[in-house]
């Protein structure tokens, strides 16, 4: 509390709140500085704190004078420097003589400075208190007068006439001073004496004129000030929820080293906002070590974390991830998880022969390491191949081109050979087959790939007669060149080849039987 003296706080609402840290003491409403909460759901509780203001402690203020004479009547000068108004309550004074005596008060509302005249009404002065006391020892400082009601305002200097008579005769002590001004303070209010302010003599309505004389004694004030409830102070309990993660997550991964891999976690519950950190563990999970995004990670500092192509040395690493809600509750780390990282297959292709003629093929086989085959695929230019499904494939002059095998392992990973070309061997040589024929055959003759041109075929019999003559489209090597001779009989039959133009390229015979 900061200000006026107050009384403890008063705490609004009160439910939640106990009055000690166990929470086994609700709180009931009483005054407190200390209190305890333990809200529940998750949530925000405003509480509000308010107190009454205290009047401060009586001031005193004491001189400390030593005892000397006595007269009847003394002055002083009592001043209020607070900003409140002050009530002067009791006196207490020094008296000459012991036992019974009549103590007289008389005040002034403004302050002496000079001779104070008659203590009279007609002079300005007013008697505030009047009562007889036993006096125990004679010099002693002695309560005196008790229950006065003097009201002095802010900043305001009232003269005091204090008065003691004992059967009638003089009665207070006072000190013989300096010249001089003598201050005694306490509570923010002061007791002056001295030259011009201190004066003793005769009973009132006498004029006391020795100066300057010292009241030995005290005077106590109290405060006038009224009670007021602080404006309210609130304080704001904020409660979050721990977080708890999904069980389930994240899952082990097995992958192939092309492929994507990602770990996951999920909030289930928990106040956020969350944040998270992904750790890999390189020896089975003894040490980890948070990750950073690059290379092959993604993702590090998400819900997900995703590994791209990871290389087979990864295989085995453990992963887990550090999960942050709002403070101060606890983070919550996952269940560590196994990263598996199965390599590719190598695909190896050959062929021997690679350069073919009609009527001659070759076998191109394959070498996989290191896992056994799922499925093959073999490809021509790119195009799958029909009926490659083998480890192996027959080639003849009408699958000229460049292939490769597509391999996926039991693991299911998936790679690719290298690149075989099985080319053209280039002759001049016609083929025909089959021959001797029942009268259906093919007839080829090399042409380069991809150079299409016209050719002209013309078969002759036995006897010299033309009897057929055709045109074909050449496109690639060896290309067929389809023929029926069925309706000519059997025999032996000259094919000559042409080009466009009717040059003979070539002659070759074949037998119909």
């Amino acid at each position: 509390i900061v200000g006026v003296p107050s009384t403890a706080a008063t705490w609004s609402p009160i439910a939640g709140l106990f009055n000690d840290a166990a929470a086994t003491i609700p709180y009931a409403g009483t005054q407190r500085d200390t209190v305890w909460t333990r809200p529940t759901p998750s949530g925000v509780y405003p509480y509000t704190a308010t107190v009454n203001s205290l009047p401060p402690a009586p001031a005193v203020p004491a001189t400390n004078f030593a005892t000397g004479n006595g007269q009847a009547l003394v002055t002083f000068n009592v001043r209020n420097n607070n900003s409140y108004a002050v009530t002067l309550t009791n006196i207490a004074a020094a008296h000459l003589n012991s036992g019974l005596a009549t103590a007289t008060a008389f005040f002034k509302p403004s302050a002496i400075n000079g001779a104070p005249g008659a203590i009279s009404v007609a002079n300005g002065w007013t008697q505030f208190g009047t009562g007889t006391v036993n006096i125990p020892a004679a010099l002693a400082i002695t309560p005196t007068l008790s229950g006065l009601s003097l009201v002095i305002p802010p900043g305001a200097t009232y003269g005091i006439a204090f008065q003691s008579l004992n059967g009638g005769g003089a009665n207070v002590s006072y000190s013989t001073l300096a010249a001089g001004t003598y201050t005694f303070s306490a509570g923010g209010c002061d007791i002056i004496s001295g030259t011009s302010i201190g004066y003793g003599g005769v009973a009132a309505p006498g004029a006391p004129g020795f100066t300057p004389r010292g009241f030995i004694g005290s005077v106590s004030l109290v405060t006038s000030i009224a009670a007021c409830t602080s404006p309210a102070r609130t304080v704001v309990v904020t409660v979050n929820q721990p977080l708890v993660l999904n069980p389930a997550l994240p899952v082990n991964q097995t992958i192939c080293t092309d492929k994507v891999a990602s770990f996951s976690v999920a909030v289930t519950a928990g106040t956020g906002p969350f944040s998270y950190v992904w750790q890999v563990s390189t020896n089975t999970g003894n040490t980890y070590t948070n990750i950073t995004n690059g290379g092959v990670y993604s993702g590090a500092n998400t819900a997900t974390l995703t590994i791209t192509a990871p290389p087979v040395s990864m295989s085995g690493y453990y992963y887990r991830c550090i999960v942050q809600g709002a403070l101060p509750c606890a983070s919550v780390t996952s269940l560590q998880r196994v990263l598996t990282v199965n390599p590719l297959p190598v695909v190896v292709i050959s062929a021997s022969p690679t350069r073919l003629f009609p009527g001659l093929t070759t076998r191109i086989t394959s070498t996989v390491t290191p896992a056994a085959v799922a499925t093959y695929t073999w490809l021509r230019n790119g195009v799958a191949v029909t009926g490659g499904t083998g480890a192996s494939i027959n080639v003849d002059v009408d699958g000229l081109g460049d292939y490769r095998l597509r391999v996926t392992d039991v693991n299911g990973c998936t790679n690719q050979s290298n690149i075989l070309t099985i080319a053209d061997s280039v002759t001049a040589k016609c083929y025909i087959y089959p021959n001797p024929t029942s009268g259906q055959f093919q007839v080829r003759y090399h042409s380069v790939q991809n150079n299409v041109l016209p050719r002209s075929l013309t078969i002759i019999n036995s006897f010299g007669d033309r009897v057929f003559t055709q045109f074909y489209t050449i496109g690639g090597p060896y290309a067929r060149m389809d023929v029926d001779l069925r309706a000519f009989g059997k025999g032996i039959y000259w094919v000559e080849i042409g080009d466009l133009n009717g040059n003979r390229l070539t002659v070759c015979r074949v037998v119909v039987q």
